[in-house]
């Protein structure tokens, strides 16, 4: 069981993680602020959009019990975690509603690269 709820952990890592490098490092800079590319860019950010509340529900669930079976829940790195986490969610709920922000896309890429960290760093406790 550890190894399944770690994989799919890490899958969802993966794709929230990875997306928005993709949408951060290439899609936005590429297609953003072209004339004629505004809906392919809306449409992508919609469907990445979903994708990642998907992964943001299996990263929580799949970590909580990693996290309760492990003991960890004293930790302060996983603390720390939990409250970037937070940050993240808030923010990603304001980027829904204030979407052409890229200030708010680039904390939340910067946070989400700071939680891998601090991922490494908890597996090793």
């Amino acid at each position: 069981m550890d190894s399944v709820l770690l994989t799919l952990h890490l899958f969802g890592i993966i794709f929230f993680v990875g997306g928005q490098m993709a949408m951060v490092g290439a899609v936005t800079p590429t297609l953003g602020g072209r004339e004629g590319n505004t809906e392919a860019v809306r449409e992508i950010a919609k469907r990445f959009g979903i994708g990642s509340a998907i992964a943001l529900v299996v990263i929580v669930v799949t970590g909580s019990i990693m996290a309760a079976d492990d003991n960890l829940f004293s930790e302060p790195i996983l603390h720390a975690k939990m409250g970037l986490l937070a940050l993240v969610l808030l923010l990603t709920g304001l980027h829904t509603k204030v979407p052409y922000t890229r200030a708010i896309s680039l904390t939340i890429f910067v946070i989400s690269l700071v939680l891998v960290i601090l991922g490494v760093q908890l597996s090793e406790v």
